[in-house]
């Protein structure tokens, strides 16, 4: 060939765009190549795609013209790359439309001109007439795997020049090159005239070294008889020179490179290349090679080839035709493998100097022999086709197949093989009906045409066992898998590599079962054979080296996943092409890794690239396709972009549906990831549950012994009941789950862990604690026998722990649980996770709990900033969630102002970027409502509640839930306005909404029955408060019996009604009721002894005396378990008990609890607080009564000096104190000291005029002391 081969029109550049906006596109585009033609109108674009055939088309195109894409898809789909500019952000669902080959979307010209441009090069690569071979140490390693265009130019011409040279293959020679040649040519060809014929026809030329360079198999095979003579006469041209003596040639070709190519062979320095064709070099031709360029990108060289005839020995390579003619021509046979020497610049001019070897001979040499090894005795025409099944060339393989299968005989040797290979062909495509009856085809030539090749019916019994394993047969698949390793382990060595086959697709299937164990322990025992076997280098070494790291990936070890993936990426990359299926196999699963540890963009990217890759080798909707589609489904999904999540994977279970059986088991996986969305992030559990149900019945039906998936199901089935606060029936189906799985696994086994938690997690809902704690607990010991000390999952365990732990007020070793699970994440995750941020955010409400807000905030800013530097503006739902959680958290702390400004930042993002899932934003309206409200903004607050309900009703009106929770909001600020009817009115239309669409959400009914009470006692109309109180109370009691709080709540709005419609005396009941609540389920201590002190003051004002005592005395023995140090509530309580035996007449008693209140009191608080006046005066009064003037005189006394001290010489207290002082020294019949005090008082009470009784009596006092003093003076 010459280098200038490439033709032209290989690829077609189209532009589709608007009139108006075509020329600015027009100067960009033309800078990368300007031969872009240009359209307005659709349909004159249609026209020219129709009318090209087997050429590639590159179609740039507005979003503006996608609905009337979408209309021609047919037409479209034929359109290999097709670039969308200047798109509206919702227009994601087309960028992974099934049958457009869309590369991107993209909103700037710079972007796209890049993408472009980086194509075209890609493009470029695969019609370079260069065929490198990469393997340097070839020589000890298998080549039996490789797969590249080196091998099939050699393969190739060993094909031809050994292919039966009979009158079928002449003709089909004939008929393809006669309209190059003359009219006689027919009767006139001989053999000897190949040469001639091609040297002197450049359309010849051309066609076959462009069918050559695009391994056209058609023509191809019908040429394979004049390319053997066009080679054998090569070979007897070169003889000749041989025999002449002549040892060393060099030939010289000027040319020109692209800037890419010449590029590309400065990196490929010292390989080992073959040219895609007959190189045929002459001094008349100046060479050009035809890329999709530009000519300011042309670079000249000289290409220069040495070629040694004794070293090259019986390799004959090319032929000097100059002495045939005038010109100077060298025409080298396909076979011919140069060195690439060097490439280096001599007087301004590039020099490429390349020299002839015949280590092309010894590579496909050592590339047979090693095909042999694997199965002995192939023929050479079989390994070719095999080659181009390896090289994913699996239509050109497939004619080719069918081409030997038309053209042999029946009883040949080759026809099983040739069946097995037709089928191995339709098995990569997908086609795995087609593929069957071609395997069992084989299988029974093998089987029932002697001789009976019963060693080689293993490799057909292992492809029908893979096949049944893609059609989601795996136990039928693990029966012939075992059926092949039988014959294996018969005629083979214990460390054949056919022993590792079998048991990698045995491990294959542990792992459908969800045995990953098993799994694993099976794939290194393959491993293990392999590296021996291929000497540590082998694409099955790689293929191995991918299943472990996806299994490993499977038990969530993801540190060592990435060390696996990197060996068998680098197999690959020295094996294949970069667009092979196990590169992009390997690449799924890097994606996969990489959306594990929450690296979405990176992940993302890696899944676009593979889904492009796919679509150019798969054929529509094939099964690959799906599951690339499910990973991207899986990225927008935690990116917050749901409605799209959710067209993925539709779009993926319906491919999988053509491609699958109904009930395939990767459908049911898909299902429940559907479901998923349903329910966490739609929020709509009917339509959950109803996905989840559809495959629990599909996994009861074909999979019943697959416990593990069954038990998978039943969990999310459980997980729906959760959210619809049916806890004892999501309890129900968890315990069926759990009994499942340990009778499948055993009690102890990793995957039981989610099943345990989710049981912990019930009885942590139902305030279950120590039951919450037994499961979390042993959850984390299974998590422990598995798994190193810091293993990530370790760290899950302990914040379940740490959740529980706080409930039940164990703060300090809550938080130690949850630092310990930080340590292990940071450890885990340096760059970030969101794992970090819910830690972090966990232990700040764990102080935000105690009221140590400084130290919350700081553990929720730290989780922020996590989040911020994480998640790319692409992402930003998780930081937009972060912010939520602030402004929750503030809120909480009451800090509005602050909280309001974090809702309105995540309000800001969601905004921005458009999200998908309104519902977030509903949210954070209803957030800022909720905020507003607290400040008692109250029109202010009603607008963000009616907004966020607007929000609901347009984007998400299926969601009953949350929008009758927005229509309760709605109700109590109208309530807090005292617009009592439209109150109700909106209370109502939420409590319409629940029983109709959500009845069984008991909790949420009850809630309205309480509010629409709360809206009658405020209206003033207490009976029908009490009705609906009652009817929530009933709800709580039948249904909720595990909502304590919503109870005690209930009740007290009851009690608090009652009071008020002058019923106090039917409050005791619900009062008791409520403690009996407090002491069974102990949430605070301070609840219980507020509970205590309601209930005696209501027996108080009954005259149940003994037992208002009893239960403040109770109270006091709780505060001084549980808090010593509220001294002023106990000393209260001591003054309540002492003021009930003192109206009992019982005065010790009194005096008891009143020195008691005294002592508390003056340890607490400094001489001259009332509380201690108070109390002094009561003791004096309680002495009084029992006659004991001198003690009431004591505490008189002291009385008297602290008013004295702290109030002016003139206070009516003091004046107060004199006269009780007068009093007792009166009594104690000291009648002197006794009129002075009197005196005293009222000379400060004259001052006081209101106090005209305290005049009077003190009045009467000191006349009736004189009249006694002055009458016993007289005496």
């Amino acid at each position: 060939m010459e280098l200038s081969s490439i033709d032209e029109a290989q690829m077609n550049f189209l532009c589709l765009y608007p009139d108006n906006e075509i020329e600015d596109l027009k100067t960009h585009l033309y800078e990368i190549n300007n031969s872009f033609s240009f359209y307005t109108n659709i349909q004159s674009c249609i026209k020219f795609i129709e009318l090209i055939k087997n050429e590639k088309i590159l179609l740039v195109t507005s979003d503006l013209y996608i609905p009337q894409i979408l209309l021609h898809v047919d037409i479209f789909h034929e359109v290999n790359f097709l670039y969308i500019y200047d798109s509206n952000k919702d227009q994601y669902k087309y960028i992974f439309h099934e049958n457009l080959n869309i590369v991107g979307i993209y909103a700037e010209i710079s972007l796209l001109i890049l993408s472009i441009q980086e194509q075209i090069i890609s493009i470029n690569k695969q019609f370079y007439q260069w065929a490198f071979f990469n393997e340097e140490n070839y020589l000890k390693r298998d080549l039996s795997k490789q797969a590249n265009d080196f091998l099939w130019i050699h393969l190739f011409h060993r094909v031809i020049t050994q292919s039966p040279r009979d009158k079928q293959a002449k003709q089909q020679s004939i008929d393809c090159v006669r309209l190059y040649l003359k009219e006689n040519f027919e009767e006139e060809y001989q053999s000897n005239d190949a040469l001639y014929c091609y040297r002197k026809n450049s359309s010849l030329q051309k066609m076959i070294n462009k069918a050559l360079q695009t391994k056209d198999i058609d023509q191809l095979y019908h040429l394979r008889y004049f390319l053997s003579d066009l080679s054998e006469c090569l070979s007897r041209e070169h003889r000749k020179i041989v025999e002449s003596g002549e040892e060393n040639f060099v030939f010289s070709q000027e040319m020109k490179l692209s800037k890419n190519e010449f590029n590309y062979l400065k990196e490929k320095q010292g390989k080992l290349l073959s040219i895609k064709g007959f190189l045929f070099l002459n001094s008349s031709s100046r060479n050009v090679t035809t890329e999709f360029i530009q000519n300011k990108d042309l670079i000249d060289v000289i290409l220069q080839i040495e070629c040694n005839i004794k070293e090259m020995g019986n390799n004959h390579i090319f032929t000097d035709l100059t002495r045939l003619d005038e010109k100077e021509e060298v025409l080298f046979d396909l076979n011919t493998t140069f060195r690439l020497e060097s490439i280096h610049q001599d007087k301004q001019t590039w020099l490429i100097k390349m020299i002839a070897t015949n280590d092309g001979e010894f590579i496909i040499e050592k590339y047979i022999e090693d095909t042999h090894r694997q199965i002995e005795n192939v023929s050479i025409p079989i390994i070719f086709g095999k080659l181009m099944c390896d090289m994913n060339e699996w239509n050109q393989s497939q004619k080719y197949f069918e081409y030997l299968l038309n053209d042999l005989s029946s009883n040949h040797e080759d026809l099983a093989w040739i069946e097995h290979s037709i089928g191995q062909v339709h098995h990569w495509k997908g086609e795995w009906n087609e593929a069957r009856i071609f395997y069992d085809r084989a299988y029974d030539r093998m089987m029932k045409t002697g001789p009976i090749r019963t060693k080689d019916s293993a490799l057909v019994l292992t492809n029908i066992g893979e096949i049944l394993h893609l059609q989601g047969n795996y136990e039928e698949s693990y029966e012939f898998h075992q059926k092949a390793l039988a014959i294996i382990k018969q005629y083979y060595s214990p460390n054949h590599a056919y022993i590792a086959n079998s048991l990698e697709n045995i491990a294959r299937i542990h792992r459908r079962r969800a045995k990953n164990d098993e799994a694993l322990i099976v794939l290194r025992e393959a491993l293990k054979i392999r590296e021996e076997y291929y000497n540590g280098y082998h694409v099955d070494i790689a293929m191995n080296l991918n299943q472990i790291g996806m299994t490993l990936l499977y038990q969530d070890n993801h540190n060592e996943v990435l060390d696996y993936l990197n060996r068998a990426m680098f197999i690959y990359e020295k094996s294949y092409q970069s667009d092979h299926i196990y590169i992009i196999e390997n690449l799924q699963t890097l994606a996969y890794l990489l959306y594990e540890q929450e690296k979405f963009d990176e992940s993302f990217n890696i899944y676009q690239r593979t889904l492009r890759m796919a679509r150019n080798i798969y054929p529509s909707g094939h099964f690959i396709i799906a599951e690339i589609l499910l990973g991207i489904a899986n990225i927008r999904n935690e990116q917050g972009m749901y409605d799209e999540s959710l067209e993925l994977y539709h779009q993926a279970v319906t491919m999988l549906m053509n491609s699958y059986s109904p009930a395939h088991l990767n459908i049911v996986c898909f299902l429940i990831d559907i479901g998923d969305i349903q329910l966490n992030e739609k929020m709509n559990y009917e339509k959950a549950l109803e996905v989840y149900q559809q495959a629990l019945t599909m996994l009861e039906t074909y999979y019943p012994s697959y416990s593990s998936h069954i038990a998978n199901c039943l969990n999310h089935i459980g997980n729906v009941k959760e959210a619809h606060d049916q806890y004892n029936e999501a309890l129900d189906y968890y315990n069926r789950a759990l009994k499942l799985q340990e009778d499948y696994f055993s009690s102890d086994h990793i995957e039981l862990i989610s099943t345990i938690n989710n049981i912990a997690q019930i009885f942590y809902i139902q305030d279950n604690y120590d039951d919450s704690l037994v499961f979390y607990k042993r959850a984390l010991k299974i998590r422990q026998n598995k798994y190193p000390s810091d293993h990530i999952s370790i760290s899950y365990s302990f914040i379940n722990i740490a959740e529980v732990l706080k409930e039940k007020n164990n703060f300090h070793e809550a938080i130690q649980f949850r630092q310990k699970a930080l340590e292990i994440q940071k450890k885990y995750f340096p760059s970030g996770h969101s794992s970090m941020i819910d830690t972090l955010e966990s232990i700040g409400d764990i102080y935000k709990d105690q009221n140590k807000t400084s130290e919350a905030l700081d553990y929720y800013k730290q989780a922020l900033e996590i989040g911020t530097n994480l998640y790319s503006l692409n992402n930003n739902k998780h930081i937009a969630i972060n912010f939520r959680s602030i402004g929750n958290t503030l809120y909480a702390l009451n800090k509005y102002d602050d909280a309001f400004e974090a809702f309105e930042k995540a309000l800001l993002i969601e905004k921005e970027q458009n999200m998908s899932d309104s519902i977030n934003i509903g949210i954070t309206l209803n957030s800022i409502g909720n905020v507003l409200y607290s400040q008692n903004k109250l029109v202010q607050a009603l607008e963000f509640y009616q907004q966020s309900l607007t929000f609901s009703e347009q984007f998400d009106s299926l969601n009953y839930k949350y929008i009758s929770i927005t229509l309760w909001n709605i109700g109590n600020a109208l309530l807090a306005q005292e617009k009592y009817t439209e109150a109700f009115s909106y209370q109502q239309k939420s409590l319409n909404m629940r029983e109709t669409y959500d009845p069984l959400n008991y909790t949420q009914i009850a809630s309205n029955f309480n509010s629409m009470g709360t809206i009658k006692y405020n209206d003033g109309k207490y009976d029908e408060a009490l009705i609906h109180y009652q009817k929530a109370l009933t709800i709580y009691e039948n249904y909720c019996s595990s909502r304590l709080q919503d109870m005690i709540v209930c009740l007290s709005n009851i009690i608090m009604t009652l009071d008020n419609s002058g019923k106090s005396e039917e409050t005791l009941n619900y009062r008791q009721r409520i403690l009996a609540i407090q002491e069974k389920h102990p949430k605070s201590y301070k609840d219980i002894v507020s509970s205590l002190i309601n209930i005696a003051h209501t027996k108080s004002s009954q005259a149940k005396l003994d037992d208002a005592i009893d239960y403040y005395s109770r109270a006091i023995l709780l505060l001084k378990e549980f808090d010593p140090t509220d001294h002023v509530q106990i000393a209260i309580l001591f003054f309540w008990i002492a003021t009930i035996w003192n109206d009992q007449g019982s005065f010790d008693r009194t005096i008891e609890c009143l020195e008691q209140c005294l002592k508390i009191r003056e340890a607490s608080l400094s001489l001259g607080e009332e509380d201690i006046t108070l109390i002094l005066s009561c003791l004096s009064e309680t002495q009084q009564a029992r006659n004991q003037y001198q003690l009431s005189l004591t505490y008189e006394m002291k009385l008297f000096l602290i008013r004295e001290k702290n109030l002016s010489p003139n206070h009516q207290n003091i004046a107060q104190s004199l006269s009780n002082i007068g009093k007792c020294y009166e009594h104690l019949n000291q009648l002197k000291i006794a009129l002075e005090y009197y005196k005293r008082a009222l000379s400060i009470y004259v001052q006081h005029p209101l106090n005209s009784t305290e005049q009077r009596i003190l009045k009467d006092n000191i006349h009736r002391l004189s009249t006694v003093l002055n009458n016993l003076e007289i005496q």
